[in-house]
């Protein structure tokens, strides 16, 4: 069915939008074409895994008058190639219209590479439906439409600076029926726009110095009409600057604790400022309390000469450490941090300082909740760093970011470092953070492996330790079966309860030698002999602990009186229940 407007997603396979998560800035452009009047369809090319000649087949079925992509740096390039395919299949008459991120950093040279009209130029909600206006119904001339690029007779031109979006409540909340089965994808939400900070490697602050939030009534409304279509919901919060304004995030969070029942349909994940959580503390029990169960924070590098050239020195590493370690304290099972290597003034010393900080963290602050990631230092067009290489004693070996993809490649060196030295570090950065990870693993508290498992069971999102967990095949059986209060644990029961139970055996592989039983597939190995052995061997089903007492006491010749035997086995039941090699049925 012809129609008007089509807009395209076609993300590489390593970008964060091929992972099943929705591009919230098509949707909310589309949202407003369709309200003002516009037939729009959507072909999302991550979800489907579409060739490109299926991309073509849908385009000469739906017959767009208009083809809107979304540009990155990222698919800069395979948007260039296929635009200027378009253009030559359809003999110039189809018109190409793009936005996206990569807008605010290079709009010219977008334009020079890709076969488009227009490029719309930061918030495109009101733009698009301008550009719409002037290409499809005849309303209005491009030169008179700010905030956009466009090819006109004199060649490329760059319009006015269309000012940000004042009112982001006006704006209708965006539609994810676009999507074709819109609870295959991650529920992702913005609460604001803009960025009052100036970080040198980041591009965030090109969409407006100003903060610009939408009410508390808005947001929550939308996390209804969300919690409404996929109760339970875990749901995304995208922008950068949640916490920005510490009134504005408490009132969001009474607003959720007054309308869902958190940590039971409604969980939620945002990024936070560590120098505003940490002075304003308040916010910790405030969100904890209201579903938030994953955090992100920056944290970039332990070095100060390396954060002061990021501009970041209001995050320094010991109020990290106290922000990460009281989220720990509140009960957050995620604590997100990013670090990125290779950056400017950086050395060994400093990536080394770093990778120790973030094993600190790991270990000692927040063990079983801390996560991190050890990122290359990626120049994005827009940044100060970017502009300036020199002053921050960085080399761009790839300036167009041709061998970088979703910053997975090492694109500079430093003063001291080289890009072998660089990449090598971050593959031993990883190693050693994986390594502290599955050391941390086998002792985690039976609580926080709760909590991982029931983000991944009931809210479908996975933490680096539900992943290393997951592993685990008894500790997996041991959930699948006491998960969500099927059956109660050993520690939660009294002595007189625990003795009516009937002990199970998970159904694991088992090695004997040398009269000792080994029983494995799980966080730790369990190696028994003598009286623990034959308990576990007892541990089929059939008897309760107190029938396993007894046919103990019979086998036990001279053995210990029964009320010592009764002691101990009650004491190793436990113990095989703590370590998820039983479970224990009532009936």
């Amino acid at each position: 069915m012809p129609t008007d407007i089509l807009f395209v997603n076609m993300p590489p396979p390593e970008s964060y939008y091929a992972q099943n998560v929705p591009h919230l800035g098509m949707l909310y452009v589309m949202t407003g074409l369709r309200h003002h009047g516009y037939t729009v369809s959507y072909l999302d090319c991550a979800r489907r895994q579409v060739r490109r000649q299926q991309i073509l087949a849908e385009i000469r079925q739906v017959e767009p008058r208009l083809i809107g992509f979304s540009v990155d740096t990222d698919n800069l390039f395979s948007v260039a190639h296929f635009t200027r395919e378009l253009k030559r299949e359809y003999n110039g008459h189809l018109k190409i219209m793009l936005g996206g991120p990569a807008s605010q950093g290079h709009p010219r040279e977008i334009m020079e590479r890709c076969a488009a009209d227009v490029l719309v130029i930061g918030e495109g909600e009101y733009s698009a439906c301008e550009v719409a206006d002037s290409l499809l119904r005849g309303e209005g001339k491009l030169r008179d439409i700010p905030g956009i690029c466009y090819r006109g007779p004199f060649g490329i031109t760059e319009t006015a600076p269309r000012p940000p979006i004042a009112d982001l409540d006006a704006l209708p909340f965006p539609d994810r029926n676009f999507l074709s089965d819109p609870n295959a994808y991650e529920a992702t939400m913005i609460s604001g726009r803009g960025c009052p900070f100036k970080c040198t490697f980041c591009f965030e602050g090109r969409m407006g110095n100003r903060y610009r939030h939408r009410s508390p009534e808005n947001i929550v409304a939308e996390m209804e009409q969300i919690v409404k279509a996929r109760s339970p919901a875990f749901i995304t919060i995208n922008d950068d600057t949640f916490t920005s304004e510490p009134e504005q995030t408490l009132e969001v969070c009474r607003l959720i604790r007054q309308r869902f029942r958190p940590w039971k349909d409604l969980l939620w994940f945002c990024e936070a400022r560590v120098d505003v959580v940490h002075k304003h503390p308040e916010l910790i029990d405030a969100m904890v309390e209201a579903g938030v169960a994953r955090i992100q924070m920056g944290v970039e590098s332990a070095d100060l000469d390396v954060l002061q050239a990021y501009k970041r020195l209001n995050v320094k590493p010991h109020l990290v450490e106290e922000v990460v370690g009281a989220f720990h304290r509140a009960g957050v099972p995620s604590i997100y941090c990013g670090f990125i290597l290779g950056g400017p003034r950086e050395t060994m010393a400093t990536m080394e300082r770093t990778l120790a900080f973030a094993k600190h963290l790991l270990l000692e602050v927040a063990p079983g909740s801390f996560e991190c990631r050890g990122s290359f230092l990626t120049p994005l067009p827009g940044t100060d760093i970017r502009a300036r290489p020199e002053a921050y004693g960085i080399r761009l070996l790839d300036p167009d970011l041709l061998t970088s993809s979703n910053f997975n490649y090492c694109t500079v060196e430093t003063e001291a470092l080289t890009q072998e030295t660089i990449t090598n570090f971050n593959h031993h950065f990883f190693a050693e953070i994986d390594a502290a990870i599955r050391g941390l693993v086998p002792n985690l508290p039976w609580e926080l492996v709760d909590k991982h498992w029931r983000l991944h069971q009931i809210f479908h999102m996975s933490t680096a330790y539900w992943e290393r967990l997951a592993g685990c095949g008894r500790l997996a059986q041991y959930l699948d079966l006491v998960g969500e209060g099927k059956f109660d644990r050993g520690d939660a029961l009294s002595d007189e309860e625990l003795l009516e139970r009937f002990p199970t055996r998970i159904a694991t592989p088992v090695r004997m030698e040398a009269g000792q039983l080994m029983v494995r597939k799980a966080p730790s190995e369990l190696t028994l002999n003598g009286l623990g052995a034959r308990i576990y061997a007892l541990s089929s089903g059939k008897l309760t602990t107190a029938e396993v007492v007894q046919e103990l006491s019979k086998s036990l010749e001279g053995g210990p009186p029964e009320e010592v035997l009764r002691a101990d086995v009650i004491e190793f039941v436990r113990l095989l229940d703590r370590n998820y090699a039983i479970f224990l049925k009532d009936f």
